[in-house]
């Protein structure tokens, strides 16, 4: 019989120590989860700073520069265009024209050859505009 007095009595002081295990484990839990969900708090906010900021700033610049780049091609494009409808302008004069005497670079030609050209010349250059969005 005191074998069983003392079974019983083991048996009741098992539940004490994992009732106050219990209890301690339940006053940590929440000191380990604060601990845990601040540790996450800042290793995202440490990723979002040391990896992708950074990488969209990269992203970001190498946009700007390709479109920088597009805008200066398209300007050239422009410009380009333009120098080839004012040469056009002066080959037709050139072509249908005549050289002044003593004034190398001017040309005679009678009116309608200059109204000619100057309609091929706005043409062109309303053509520049147009594609090139000036």
């Amino acid at each position: 019989m005191s074998e069983e007095k003392h079974l019983k009595e083991q048996a009741e002081k098992a539940p004490e120590k994992t009732e106050n295990e219990q209890a301690s484990r339940k006053s940590l839990d929440p000191t380990i989860f604060l601990v845990v969900l601040l540790a996450i708090l800042v290793l995202s906010i440490s990723y979002f700073f040391v990896f992708a900021l950074p990488a969209m700033k990269r992203d970001q610049l190498g946009l700007e520069k390709a479109k920088y780049v597009q805008e200066k091609e398209l300007q050239q494009s422009y410009v380009q265009c333009v120098e080839d409808a004012e040469e056009e302008y002066e080959s037709y004069i050139k072509l249908n024209g005549r050289p002044v005497e003593k004034q190398p670079g001017a040309y005679s030609a009678p009116e309608y050859i200059w109204q000619t050209a100057d309609k091929k010349r706005n043409a062109a250059l309303d053509q520049c505009s147009r594609q090139y969005n000036h």
